[in-house]
């Protein structure tokens, strides 16, 4: 055996053990889902308008007595507004993901749920905007759990304001949501 191939294997696998410290979670507590703002609409809660119980209400509810609607009378629901500062007030978030339970009347249904993203000077013409068309898939006539990540743009801050609501579109029918969600991975 040559010189060099004696000293070669044993520092091969040297170097393999010390592979796993390389790894870039090496080190870090593990990643978990941070609760931002939970809305089951049987109490109030902040950010919400109108304010509560105005544009709840009592036909359908997943759990307990409220949700929130939208019908061709009532185009937009009840809407949830707040900054980023005030929901993550230690760190700028970069991927949050919102969840509801919701009952959709059919395939025909356009309904759908919004997040947005505006600037605290300019709040009506956002520059983020995201849906979760809730006709993508059934069962319908019933509840069912809907979900979206949201990968954030990197120029949002602090005071970006962020706005939730059920959007009717052209659905000729109601359409219910309730126990919304609202994380974060940390």
């Amino acid at each position: 055996m040559a010189p060099t191939a004696k000293f070669f294997w044993p520092l091969a696998w040297l170097s393999l053990l010390g592979l796993p410290g390389c790894h870039p979670r090496a080190g870090r507590a593990p990643v978990r889902e941070r609760e931002l703002m939970h809305a089951d609409f049987d109490k109030p809660a902040a950010g919400w308008l109108p304010v509560f119980p105005t544009g709840l209400t009592t036909e359908k509810a997943h759990a307990g007595r409220y949700a929130i609607s939208v019908d061709p009378q009532h185009p937009y629901s009840t809407t949830y507004r707040a900054s980023l500062g005030k929901l993550s007030p230690h760190h700028r978030p970069r991927r949050l993901t919102l969840s509801a339970w919701v009952w959709v009347p059919g395939p025909e249904s356009d309904a759908r749920l919004v997040a947005t993203i505006a600037t605290a000077n300019d709040p009506d013409h956002p520059f983020f905007s995201k849906s979760i068309f809730l006709v993508d898939s059934g069962p319908f006539e019933s509840w069912k759990q809907v979900s979206r990540s949201l990968d954030l743009p990197k120029n949002i801050d602090s005071n970006s304001q962020l706005v939730i609501y059920l959007l009717n579109g052209d659905s000729s029918a109601p359409t219910y949501a309730d126990d919304l969600l609202l994380t974060e991975l940390w």
